[in-house]
């Protein structure tokens, strides 16, 4: 359903808001993190408080559902309907006030909920709720979700820290809601109050919605008392409906640790209708600003690790864990940890776990006493691993967050399913629940994997079920029904945390009974008449096995018949996108994934935005894209940009077109989504349909233009310094005026190979040295750099006559050239070692992981490729390795350092390339105690999973490798520099590739260079150290000229 001609034209002439009705937004939009899909009717990006008023007001005029959306991250289906979607994350991301003396802090919806927490700490304070969403989901989601965590046995639901709130009711009016007392909400509602009827037959809201709510509130409190404390669930943890039992207030039971004298912590002659906000999904107001209760930080914690045979066995000894007093206890099953070891960026996480470890309970005690803490650990008396390191423990609990997307990844379309994933019951009844779902799951010859929130009696829970056949949906709705009449026999709520939305609403009638149904009708009938605020949730839903993402009539094919790549290990091209579950972590401001996103805070330019739209084109849905253009103040810059819109193909393009292919998401994505090479595969097909512009092929193919070129080099050097002649080939090649071309090397690299470095006592090791083009052509010194390093380290270096991996052919899709070059190393390697037991090394992470990745997707049944691949190390990575003798080759390296001061060989004129020149006063400053390093990784680096070795690989070797030698390293804790190869260097997505190295980058090395005078940066990538040098005016070393430097090289 599309919206009203005259709604649009008259909220884009009362806004400045971004108000997007094409079918690209609306596909975007028309999923969360959970089963479902609904396609809105469009999307607003409201840009201040007055855009969000006239929205809603225009939504009551025209009779506009709309939806209040954050982050989209709602398990349940919240966030999709057939609705006009109000995007609050973009611009309603203001942090108003925070009180640290009252402990409150006063926010809109779209603050990231991690971002309170940062602003919060610098007074010692955080928001108690700890959803695992935290990075990504919106106060806003949080709230209307009455989400919690890990720590709810201490800090309760949301619920209980919404003090109060700015709300816009459906026919846009404004009202505050928070703490009254009961004779002022009578007050309030008097003027309705004799007027209505509170039969559902009759009931008709007034015109003055905030005294109908007020009284409503006050009848339910006053009428349906009785049978909410006869009716409710016997858990506090419990977000299934309305929040009626807070009207009360009341409770039947209350978090363990909770620190107050009440639960809720409420006063009786009181009434705060900002509490039924909370859980109520947007479907009672829109909230524009909340207050919330803030808790003090606990400055120590323990953590134990205890071991179980299993679940069920777990959930026994939970009762009596909690008579210690933790703060949290965590199920981690064996699967979560398994899988989590697949995923590189958690695998180096969970080395806590023994391999023959089972069914995990992660028991935190945290507290303000160190010895009070610790002796509650050591009262729990069982034998279990005691971390006290606060670094392991943000480690257990990353893995922890990140659980449900893990455990969703399949190479099947037979996956975990998200509808049933958060029943609580009551905790001694734990064992009984597991055990009663394992009896189901047998039933329907399937299984379950349980895991997270054991202390609060809310395991969360995946059914393994295929949506895409006709079983599998049956099987949804008849496990669900199971489900549910287990949980009512033990007591328990259906949702304990993630919400009712598409999944669960249509449960609340056998959850509570007709009388608080109809009390739940009465309530949204007062705030909402017109049913327009995110209709069919909670109240009047739909039943819950329809609008699935994967429904009877959802179909898909790969979008090419023979992918160059091999997606084997994903399942298959389509299973590869379908793995996308949306819940969000794309979204997430810190890490590597997704810098797009992150500069852009665009949904198309997140993973799961690529993510839908690839579905949408192997689904054969017909889009028509809106045509776009990279925003530019230059018209004739901007109009290059442009492609033409028309079609699902060209949506797909037009989202992959601003991917960097960072492979953040191949190694942070709980999932494994990596779009990455889900873009080199499309563009691949894409470009066999479509012309490609000249400069894809000048990029593409660097290695031989560079080489054709090199022997002119200091000709070409001087033809395009002129600034006329260097701007037109620019303009030319779309390529930025604001970026310098590079430059020819004016030296060859030096003959070392009988270098005096290498030691008597050396074992002489082969190693092979893979060459690229950007270090032989323009920056040799890095080069050389590298061939003495090797040889100092003792090792006989075999360099091989061809240039790079081919990973600039990679990236711009050429893959048939690609895999074509890829066979000419493995050739050239075979003849210089045709037993294939020679380390192969690089110095540029982009080409040689191209070894240990593309080679493998190029050929994954080559044996001589997975042989490649694991002997194919950076030079850093070496360095850290022993040789034959069992020596690390840093070492040794180290050990020469310091002999060589010891002689004075180290002259004050030491003889460098010009460009290494500050890589000498680096160097000198090694020898003093004014020795740090500021490193940034390349992102290729940070996406590596752990070695089988053991040893540091990435970003991380190459740190240990810097430290061996004398440096003092700090790691810069940024994503991508933005650069990311060519891309930068395109015209249109130059002002992009700035914003990313904006992000973290080039403040995190001002702020180094304002606080000490200097900055002495390295960076491993060739690209990296160019944007940092346009980004900040600071010429980045590469790490190995740092250390080839110390040697007097």
């Amino acid at each position: 359903m599309s919206l009203h001609p005259d709604f649009t034209h008259e909220l884009q002439r009362a806004t400045s808001g971004d108000l997007r009705t094409d079918d690209v937004a609306r596909t975007l939009y028309s999923t969360d993190a959970s089963i479902y899909s609904i396609t809105p009717r469009g999307v607003f990006i409201p840009q201040n408080q007055e855009d969000l008023l006239s929205a809603v007001e225009l939504g009551a005029k025209y009779k506009i559902p709309i939806l209040p959306r954050g982050s989209g991250s709602s398990l349940a289906g919240q966030a999709v309907g057939d609705a006009l979607i109000l995007d609050l994350s973009r611009y309603l991301d203001k942090i108003v006030d925070i009180d640290p003396e009252a402990r409150t802090a006063t926010m809109e919806p779209g603050v990231i909920l991690s971002d309170l927490n940062r602003a919060a700490a610098k007074y010692g304070l955080g928001f108690g709720p700890d959803p695992a969403s935290a990075d990504r989901a919106t106060m806003g989601g949080v709230i209307a979700n009455n989400a919690t965590g890990a720590h709810s046995i201490r800090y309760g639901m949301a619920a209980d820290h919404l003090l109060a709130a700015d709300i816009l009711l459906a026919d846009g009016s404004a009202a505050t809601l928070g703490e009254v007392s009961l004779e002022r909400a009578s007050q309030i509602a008097k003027d309705v109050q004799d007027t209505l009827s509170f039969s559902l037959s009759s009931f008709k809201a007034s015109a003055n919605l905030e005294a109908t709510l007020y009284a409503a509130a006050l009848h339910i409190r006053a009428q349906h008392a009785d049978t909410i404390r006869k009716n409710w669930a016997k858990v506090w943890r419990n977000t299934s409906g309305y929040r009626l039992n807070y009207l009360l207030p009341w409770s039947p039971s209350r978090p363990p640790q909770w620190e107050h004298e009440r639960y809720p912590n409420l006063n009786s002659s009181t009434l705060n209708l900002a509490t039924l906000l909370a859980g109520s999904e947007g479907t009672l107001a829109v909230m524009q600003q909340m207050t919330v209760n803030l808790v003090p930080l606990q400055r120590e914690k323990v953590l134990v690790v205890l071991p179980f045979e299993s679940v069920a066995a777990a959930m026994d000894a939970v009762p009596e864990i909690l008579e210690s007093q933790p703060s949290a206890v965590e199920l981690l099953p064996r699967i979560l940890i398994d899988l989590a070891r697949e995923v590189p960026a958690y695998a180096p996480m969970i080395d806590f776990v023994d391999n023959d470890s089972s069914e995990i309970l992660v028991v935190e005690y945290a507290g303000q006493d160190n010895a009070w803490v610790r002796k509650q650990a050591q009262s729990l008396g069982r034998n279990g691993r005691t971390i006290i390191d606060p670094r392991q423990q943000s480690s257990i609990w990353k893995v922890r967050k990140v659980g449900l997307g893990i455990l969703s990844t399949s190479t099947s379309s037979t996956r975990g399913v998200t509808f049933i994933e958060d029943c609580a019951v009551p905790v001694e009844k734990l064992g009984d629940y597991v055990r009663g779902m394992e009896k189901i799951f047998k039933t329907y010859n399937t299984t379950g994997v349980f895991y997270a929130h054991a202390s609060a009696g809310c395991l969360h829970m995946r059914p393994v079920l295929n949506l895409q056949s006709e079983r599998g949906r049956r099987e949804l709705r008849e496990i669900a029904d199971a489900a549910l009449a287990l949980v009512l026999s033990l007591d328990g709520a259906m949702t304990g945390e993630h919400g009712d939305g598409l999944s669960r609403s249509e449960f609340l009638a056998q959850t509570y009974g007709n009388e608080i149904n109809d009390a739940f009708r009465v309530l949204k009938l007062a705030a909402d008449p017109e049913n327009l605020l995110n209709p069919g949730k909670i109240v009047s839903p739909p039943p819950m096995d329809e609008n699935l993402r994967y429904g009877a009539e959802y179909a898909a094919q790969p979008f090419t018949v023979k992918p160059v790549l091999n997606f084997d290990a994903e399942g298959g091209l389509v299973n590869a996108i379908e793995n996308c579950n949306g819940a969000g972590v794309c979204r997430k401001f810190d890490g590597t994934m997704c810098p797009s996103f992150q500069a852009t805070r665009e949904e198309s330019h997140s993973t799961r935005g690529r993510g839908n739209m690839l579905r949408a084109f192997i689904s054969g849905r017909n889009l028509t894209a809106k045509a776009r253009r990279t925003p530019s103040k230059n018209f004739l810059k901007s109009l290059r940009s442009l492609r033409l819109g028309g079609s699902t193909e060209e949506a797909v393009a037009n989202s992959l077109d601003l991917c960097l292919a960072c492979k953040g998401c191949q190694s942070e994505c709980p999932s494994g989504v990596d779009m990455a090479k889900l873009k080199y595969e499309f563009f691949n097909d894409y470009y066999k349909r479509h012309p490609r512009k000249l400069r894809d092929y000048l990029f593409g193919y660097i290695g031989i233009f560079a080489k054709l070129g090199a022997p002119f080099g200091w000709l070409v050097n001087q033809i395009l310094g002129f600034r006329v002649i260097g701007d037109w080939a620019k303009r030319v090649l779309g390529v930025a005026q604001e970026r310098n071309l590079p430059k020819f090397a004016q030296h060859a690299i030096r003959n070392t190979h009988n270098s005096s470095l290498v030691t008597e006592h050396s074992s002489l090791n082969t190693v092979i040295y893979l060459p690229d083009p950007f270090t032989r052509y323009f920056e040799p010194e890095i080069e050389q750099a590298a061939l003495t390093v090797l040889r100092a380290a003792g090792m006989h270096v075999i360099t091989l006559p061809i240039l790079g991996a081919g990973r600039t052919l990679i990236s711009k899709g050429f893959l048939d050239a690609a895999k074509k070059h890829a066979q000419k190393v493995r050739d050239e390697i075979e003849k210089v070692d045709p037993e294939g037991k020679y380390p192969v090394v690089g110095v540029e992470p982009s080409e040689i992981y191209t070894l240990k990745d593309e080679y493998l997707s190029f050929f994954p049944d080559d044996n001589e490729m997975k042989s490649l691949a694991k002997r194919s190390w950076l030079v850093d990575e070496l360095m850290l390795r022993k040789d034959a003798n069992g020596e690390s080759n840093v070492l040794r390296i180290a050990r020469l350092i310091k002999q060589m001061k010891e002689q004075n060989l180290l002259a004050e004129n030491t003889t460098l390339p010009a460009q290494s020149k500050s890589a000498v006063s680096i160097a000198a400053s090694a020898k003093s105690e004014d020795n740090k390093i500021s490193l940034h990784g390349h992102c290729y680096q940070k996406a590596r999973p752990p070695a089988d070795d053991g040893f540091p690989v990435g970003q991380e070797a190459t740190a240990e490798m810097l430290r061996a030698v004398g440096y003092e390293v700090e790691i810069i804790p940024s994503g991508c520099c933005g650069m990311a190869g060519s891309f930068g260097y395109e015209e249109e997505h130059y002002a992009l590739s700035m914003d990313v190295g904006e992000l973290v980058l080039f403040p995190a090395i001002r702020q180094e260079q304002s606080l000490n005078g200097t900055v002495s940066v390295a960076a491993p990538g060739t690209s990296c150290r160019e944007q940092i040098a346009d980004g900040t005016n600071i010429k980045a070393e590469h790490p190995l000229v740092l250390v080839a430097s110390l040697l007097g090289d």
